[in-house]
């Protein structure tokens, strides 16, 4: 497929795909694709917000080493690296060096570190904060130096810990995560899944796919979209299961780039529709590029939904 560089494209908001001919970057369901299809990044949390809200701490301090277990109260102090101290306060960790060497600028950096690792750790801990880094380097600079401070309090940092009622473990990459965030992920990850089914599917996702349905679907005859439903309800196959990216969505891109802006390979007929079928089906057989271990299983319920389609339109 070449692409001429003096052409110009254009964002199709229906599918989030390229398209040549501008007509196509009209919303083609304006209610359903401001209620299922807009999807915004992850909101970043108000940190002014968050700095503002005081922390939520226990009402004494306590370390059980037992159980490995701590609880922090406001006012606690603990004596970190070269004289210095952490002070917990409700608005946060101060850092105090009052036998500290002032002409040392690492041992107060590093002290420095160690206080807003700390602070942040309290308030993910106490429900104010729910992102503690942003980046994975970020991330593991603050895991070490939380595990530098729980050691300071002499927590061993080779188990989990628990601080003012929160848990914490290491993930697969190694980091501090608490309970309530890996509890939060475990329930996206299913509900992910379950997404990936047309019978578990969550209503906004069947909105999505009712939507995405109607757009490639708008010029085929009726008994073809009655077979794309029983299709849907008989496999209980999401034929979108990413969204936007699907082998459907790949050919019609193909389609509007070599013929200037034509991406409905259904066309309007029984034929037709049976032609482009077999056209996905092909290419999930043969696909462009090697298939990643994750998109394998994604194929395969496309492959499956397809088939039982093309059964179908043949009957």
């Amino acid at each position: 497929m070449e692409i001429s560089n003096n052409q110009t494209w254009y964002i199709n908001p229906n599918n989030r795909a390229l398209t040549s001919n501008i007509k196509n970057t009209e919303i083609k369901d304006r209610e359903a694709f401001k209620e299922c299809m807009q999807k915004p990044l992850r909101p970043v949390e108000d940190l002014v917000s968050v700095l503002k809200t005081p922390i939520n701490l226990a009402d004494a301090t306590s370390v059980n080493r037992q159980v490995n277990s701590v609880t922090i109260a406001e006012g606690a102090r603990i004596a970190v690296n070269d004289g210095y101290y952490l002070v917990v306060k409700s608005g946060g960790v101060e850092c105090l060096g009052e036998n500290a060497n002032p002409y040392d600028m690492e041992a107060y950096e590093k002290a420095q570190a160690l206080a807003g690792a700390f602070s942040t750790l309290l308030r993910n801990a106490g429900g104010t904060l729910h992102t503690v880094a942003y980046g994975q380097e970020a991330y593991q600079k603050w895991t070490e130096q939380v595990s530098s401070v729980m050691q300071y309090l002499d927590i061993d940092t080779t188990k989990d810990f628990t601080i003012n009622g929160m848990k914490y473990s290491k993930n697969e990459k190694g980091d501090w995560e608490s309970s309530s965030n890996s509890i939060a992920k475990a329930a996206y990850e299913r509900q992910k899944a379950a997404n990936r089914t047309y019978e578990f599917a969550d209503e906004k996702t069947r909105k999505q796919i009712a939507y995405m349905s109607d757009y490639y679907l708008s010029t085929v005859p009726e008994d073809v979209k009655d077979a794309w439903q029983a299709t849907l309800e008989e496999t209980g196959i999401n034929p979108f299961p990413n969204g936007y990216a699907s082998t459907l969505a790949q050919l019609s891109v193909e389609q509007d780039f070599q013929t200037g802006g034509n991406y409905n390979i259904f066309g309007d007929t029984l034929e037709s529709s049976i032609a482009a079928v077999q056209s996905i089906l092909e290419r999930i057989d043969n696909p462009l590029a090697e298939t990643k271990e994750s998109d394998y299983e994604n194929l395969q319920n496309e492959k499956e939904f397809y088939s039982a389609l093309l059964a179908n339109l043949q009957k």
